[in-house]
């Protein structure tokens, strides 16, 4: 249900005042359109803006800056602030990216986001928060430099879900475009920009997560960076390959706090997992 600004308002403001975030018509048909601000534990203030168009705007917009992904946020949030670099593959609209920026104004931020809507949106968020420390990289990561075909659903400029698989996508083929972006691989955009000191690397990928992390293997043996990953049915093969021979262990970011797994595999309830060397003491 798209509304002018105005109107919006007066559709979702004084009833979020009302219900918060208790009501899942109202948030559900009821997007924000508009500004949306989020007062930070840290005392920093996100502000992200939206057309009635952005699934995560809204839930921060109705829940609160750790309503989208309730069990990731806080994790990254606490890890980004001691981060030096922080790399965000499959940035979307920039919501981690900017959780980065506003947790440690002295480090750097590189947002990965092929869909050129999005990476629209998400100049517009690092302008509206002032962060000097984010930055927009409008290509996918991959292992390989070039170009591909980027998978989204038809008729969506702003999805939720696009990727670089084409096996991912088979199921919804028929309802699928594609557009030819840029790709690079983390290793080489590193060794480019002179990076010295990846802490933190994000990955929402929709597939291709084992083929970010091969491209960026030397990143991966000299700073030994936690990686917060989603991890998809399907898509999950090699990233115990990749990973265990760097000494990384391997967690679910459930509701209930880091639970350990023997590898990475899904969780029926909870996608994003953590990857890390470690202690469990210290993240």
């Amino acid at each position: 249900m798209r509304q002018a600004a105005p109107v919006n308002w007066l559709a979702t403001v004084p009833l979020r005042a009302l219900v918060g975030a208790r009501w899942e018509w109202a948030i559900r048909h009821l997007p924000r359109a508009g500004r949306v601000r989020a007062r930070l534990p840290n005392g920093s203030t996100l502000v992200l803006c939206s057309k009635g168009d952005d699934w995560v705007s809204n839930q921060v917009f109705w829940r609160g800056w750790s309503g989208y992904e309730p069990e990731t946020a806080p994790l990254f949030l606490r890890l980004a602030a001691r981060s030096r670099v922080t790399l965000d593959v499959g940035a979307h609209v920039g919501f981690y990216a900017l959780l980065a920026g506003l947790a440690n104004p002295a480090g750097r931020v590189f947002a990965f986001e092929p869909m050129p809507l999005a990476m629209e949106r998400l100049r517009r968020h690092v302008a509206l928060n002032r962060l000097a420390n984010v930055e927009g990289i409008p290509c996918a990561a991959d292992d390989r430099d070039g170009e591909a075909d980027l998978h989204f659903p038809r008729g969506n400029p702003l999805p939720c879900s696009a990727g670089l698989s084409g096996e991912f996508y088979t199921p919804w083929a028929e309802a699928m475009d594609r557009t030819r972006v840029s790709c690079v691989t983390l290793d080489a955009f590193v060794r480019e920009r002179r990076l010295d000191g990846v802490d933190l690397v994000k990955i929402d990928v929709e597939g291709t997560e084992a083929a970010v992390l091969r491209g960026a293997c030397d990143t991966l043996e000299r700073f030994r960076p936690d990686i917060v990953c989603e991890v998809l049915a399907g898509t999950y093969g090699g990233l115990d390959e990749l990973l265990r021979p760097l000494g990384y262990s391997f967690y679910v970011l459930t509701s209930d706090g880091l639970v350990r797994q023997e590898r990475p595999e899904p969780d029926p309830r909870f996608m994003n997992h953590l990857f890390s060397t470690r202690p469990i003491g210290d993240l």
